[in-house]
C-alpha cells in the first residue's frame, strides 16, 4: 500500500542515515559515504545529470519524466551513460523542494510516470524519498524505480510503499564472471534476484528489462529468459540497442548479432514471457 504523507515523511527521515552510513547497496560502504568515498562515490549531495520528458521507455511508462541521477552502484564495461553514472557529481544539485516543482510541472505538462533512472538512483534513495515527501498527495502519476537492483533488503524495506512500479536490469546471468567482472558486481545473480523475487512476490507490478549483448546469449539471456519464464506476470522488457563505446575490448566490442535477436524473441515467445515494448 502507498505511504501515508506522515509516514512517508518518517520514512525520508530514516533514510536520511544512510547519508552517513550508507548499506543501501551490497557494497555497505558505511561511513565513506560521507566522504565520497564509497564504490558509487556519491556522497551526501545528490546531483541531477538531467531530466525532461521521455519518450524512451516503455509505452506503459511514457511520455515519462525521466529524472537521471550521476552515480552508479555498477562500473559496466560498455556503460553508454558513463559521462555521469562515472561521475558523481556531474550535472547540477538541487532540494527536494525545488525537483518537487519540477515534478509538478512535467505532470502538467503531460508526464505518464515519474521515472528515478541513473546512473543508478540507489544512492540517491534518500533525496528521492524526501522529494516524494515534498510531492506529497499532489502526485496523480506512478512512481517508477528504473535500477540494475543490486540492493539490500534496507533499501527495498525504503522503497516499499512509495513505489508503484519496478523496472529492475537484468542483464548477467548466473556465471560470475558476468556480473562481477564485466559489472563490478559480486554475487550478482543471487542479489538482483533475490530482490527481483521479493517485490514480485510481494505483488508489485514489475517489468525486467534484459540488454541483449554480443557473446552473452547462453551464459546470459537463456537463463535470465528461463528464470524469468519461472515467475508468472512479470513483464520482459528485451532492449535491443546494445552498442559498444570505443573503449570496449573483446566480444562486448562488436555489434549485436541479428540472429541473437531472433534467437532471444523466439525463446522468449516460447517460454510464454510477457513482452512489453
Amino acid at each position: 500500500m502507498p505511504h501515508t504523507m506522515h509516514n512517508l515523511q518518517q520514512i525520508a527521515t530514516t533514510a536520511q542515515t544512510h547519508l552517513a552510513d550508507c548499506t543501501l547497496c551490497p557494497h555497505r560502504c558505511g561511513t565513506v559515504r560521507a566522504t565520497a568515498q564509497g564504490r558509487c562515490r556519491v556522497g551526501p549531495t545528490s546531483y541531477i545529470a538531467s531530466e525532461m520528458l521521455h519518450m524512451g521507455e516503455e509505452e506503459a511508462l511514457r511520455p515519462a519524466h525521466a529524472i537521471f541521477f550521476s552515480g552508479c552502484t555498477a562500473t559496466c564495461h560498455f556503460c553508454t551513460a558513463a559521462r555521469f553514472a562515472f561521475h558523481p557529481t556531474y550535472g547540477v544539485s538541487v532540494t527536494p523542494t525545488q525537483l518537487a516543482a519540477r515534478i509538478l510541472q512535467r505532470q502538467e505538462e503531460g508526464a505518464r510516470s515519474l521515472c528515478f533512472i541513473g546512473g543508478d538512483p540507489t544512492p540517491h534513495i534518500p533525496f528521492i524519498l524526501a522529494t516524494l515527501a515534498e510531492v506529497g498527495n499532489r502526485r496523480t502519476i506512478p512512481t517508477v524505480f528504473n535500477s540494475n537492483f543490486y540492493l539490500t533488503d534496507t533499501a527495498l524495506n525504503l522503497l516499499s510503499g512509495a513505489i508503484d512500479i519496478y523496472l529492475p536490469d537484468l542483464k548477467f546471468g548466473p556465471a560470475a564472471s558476468c556480473g562481477e567482472r564485466i559489472g563490478g558486481m559480486p554475487d550478482y545473480w543471487n542479489v538482483v534476484t533475490n530482490c527481483i523475487e521479493r517485490v514480485w512476490s510481494a505483488g508489485e507490478r514489475v517489468i525486467v528489462r534484459h540488454l541483449l549483448m554480443p557473446g552473452h546469449t547462453h551464459c546470459c539471456t537463456v537463463p535470465v529468459l528461463h528464470w524469468l519464464a519461472e515467475r508468472p506476470g512479470i513483464e520482459v522488457s528485451l532492449l535491443t540497442q546494445y552498442l559498444a563505446p570505443a573503449n570496449v575490448r573483446g566480444a562486448l566490442a562488436a555489434p549485436l548479432d541479428p540472429l541473437d535477436v531472433e534467437a532471444a524473441y523466439t525463446l522468449a515467445h516460447n517460454l510464454g514471457l510477457r513482452l512489453v515494448a
